[in-house]
């Protein structure tokens, strides 16, 4: 700043006063088949029952055709019995354009000329064959609101029987203005200056001699029409109603915007739109929509990785799959790219066993990365439907692993923890579990209830043989990226590069506290080229701590 005038002046540089924000990585990512809810958009979920309220219950689990089941729900519900923070669930489908691609139960409205509208249950899936439908005479007027009219006069509302109301309003946007101005509501009396005046059998709009709406202005009208004229519309799912009071099949459509059941199918034709829907016999019939297919046979769980890609999950799940055909090379191609230096999402993927697969089908698996984690085998737990025992794969037991490692510290070891669960789909000897480790498998034993044997990934890197060290380091990589990600922009200067080394130990000196890292060391340089390029260095040893898998005891006797 130049100075002209003798005097003090002040520059606050708050570099030193920057800290590491809250790093967690713990949410899940969950991909799997549902019979409601969206398809491939990601959804927060912060309990199974909301998880319901989204994608709608599971189907009854059939042991002669496993892998045809709803996949979603039942992986949720494994993951949050064992601790899961937070999931973000995909549902998959098949992709559009395929056969069996999911499908939106559909009514269609009936009114005087025929066919009035068709109605869209609002996701694909067969719950929308549950939804009902009653069309009876209103038992209240109707209110049609926002409806716009360009200019200029004569401007004519477009329905009739129009009620003598407190709601009725009617607005000018004038031409190059944000702001709509409200004029007074008159009836009968010719309109004074800022009002306007509406012939209720007509909807026929007078505005005062020189304050027309002209050609470019716009006119906002809301308004009530007599119940006579109109049809309650009443959806209900289950125990849930939602009621609408609407003129015509428009209004209805328009009304519908606001439904969390329906909405109008606009590639339907819809011919006979501006009608009054016909109202059924009773006030007490429902009919129901049809036609809603759930797309689960074949669903792209890949198309389910990519929704996720640019959000905040850390630990991938293909809801109920496993290793075999391609989604096991898919869920590893996602985490490989999501945590790459140019996505810089770090991830890990757990995966389980097929369904009554084999030992040495098991053995044989070709996963090898620290960013997956294979488990097997299946999991017997109380079917969610019937309640009654059912044997489920291992890509079940991998939602249950996944939420262990949500909920733990990530420097706890997954060795040894105990499952929530009725049983095992088999249970291996000492023998085959010395294989299955030496295999990179995470395999699950009976012993004291049940339990992991040891918190492994497939890696045949044995610096990458913990899940621990993996989440360790994911975490020291995410927290160091989020506490120096501030200084991007600032002077590459010492005094700055000091203050980020400063943020940076300040978050390693708390994972050593926590017992995450045995010690670290840290370094943030520069050389003159790396300064005029913009670059400054961040060179970083972790040590970090480790699980005990063995305890070795030699006894000396006297």
């Amino acid at each position: 700043m130049e100075q002209i005038l003798p005097g003090v002046s002040v520059a606050v540089r708050p570099e030193g006063l920057i800290i590491p924000g809250v790093v967690s990585i713990s949410a899940i990512g969950m991909v799997g088949t549902a019979s409601k809810g969206p398809v491939n958009e990601p959804v927060i979920i912060g309990s199974t029952a909301e998880a319901r309220e989204v994608f709608g219950e599971a189907d009854a689990f059939d042991p002669d055709n496993p892998g045809d089941e709803l996949t979603l729900i039942r992986a949720i519900d494994l993951a949050y019995d064992h601790g899961a923070r937070d999931v973000i669930a995909v549902r998959a489908s098949v992709p559009e354009g395929q056969p069996g691609v999911a499908e939106h139960a559909s009514f269609t409205v009936q009114s005087a000329g025929g066919d009035c509208c068709t109605l869209l249950a609002k996701t694909p899936g067969n719950w929308g064959n549950d939804l009902g439908i009653n069309i009876s005479p209103a038992e209240e007027n109707a209110v049609i609101a926002d409806e716009t009219h360009n200019g200029p006069v004569p401007i004519s509302l477009t329905h009739t029987q129009i009620v003598e109301s407190a709601r009725n309003r009617i607005a000018v946007l004038a031409s190059g203005s944000t702001v709509a101005v409200d004029r007074t509501v008159v009836v009968g009396a010719a309109p004074a200056a800022g009002e306007v005046q509406v012939d209720l059998a007509t909807g026929d709009l007078t505005f005062p001699a020189g304050e027309e709406p002209g050609g470019a202005d716009t006119v906002i009208a809301t308004y009530v029409v007599r119940s006579d004229d109109a049809v309650k519309v009443t959806l209900r799912h289950d125990l849930n109603e939602e009621t609408f009071t609407a003129v015509n099949g428009q209004h209805l459509a328009d009304l519908l915007e606001d439904s969390d059941f329906a909405e109008l199918d606009g590639t339907a034709g819809n011919p006979n739109i501006g009608e009054i829907p016909t109202a059924f016999a009773t006030t007490t019939e429902f009919q129901l929509f049809g036609g809603g297919s759930n797309g689960a046979a074949g669903a792209s769980y890949n198309n389910g990785f990519e929704a996720l890609a640019n959000e905040p999950a850390f630990i991938i799940v293909a809801a109920g799959q496993d290793n075999g055909g391609t989604i096991g090379a898919d869920l590893t191609a996602h985490v490989t790219s999501a945590s790459s230096d140019t996505n810089k999402r770090e991830r890990i993927g757990v995966i389980g066993s097929p369904f009554e697969a084999d030992l040495d089908d098991i053995l044989g698996h070709t996963l090898n990365s620290d960013r997956i984690v294979f488990v097997a085998p299946g999991v017997t737990v109380s079917d969610v439907v019937t309640g009654e025992p059912v044997t489920l794969s291992g890509g079940y037991a991998a939602a249950a692993v996944a939420g262990m490692i949500s909920g733990a510290p990530i420097n706890r070891s997954l060795t040894n923890k105990v499952l929530s669960v009725a049983g095992l789909e088999e249970e291996y000897t000492q023998a085959e579990l010395r294989r299955l480790v030496q295999a990179r498998v995470l395999a699950l034993e009976k012993k004291l209830g049940f339990r992991t044997v040891k918190g492994i990934t497939t890696s045949t890197n044995t610096a990458w043989h913990q899940i621990t060290t993996r989440r360790i380091v994911d975490f020291a990589v995410f927290g160091v990226r989020s506490a120096a990600n501030p200084y991007i922009g600032l002077l590459n200067n010492e005094r700055v590069r000091a203050a980020m080394q400063s943020t940076i130990n300040s978050f390693l000196a708390e994972m050593v506290i926590d017992e995450q890292l045995v010690s670290y060391e840290l370094e943030v340089t520069a050389t003159r080229d790396d300064e005029i390029r913009g670059i400054a260095r961040v060179t970083i040893v972790l040590r970090p701590t480790f699980s005990i898998d063995f305890i070795k005891v030699t006894m000396f006797l006297e």
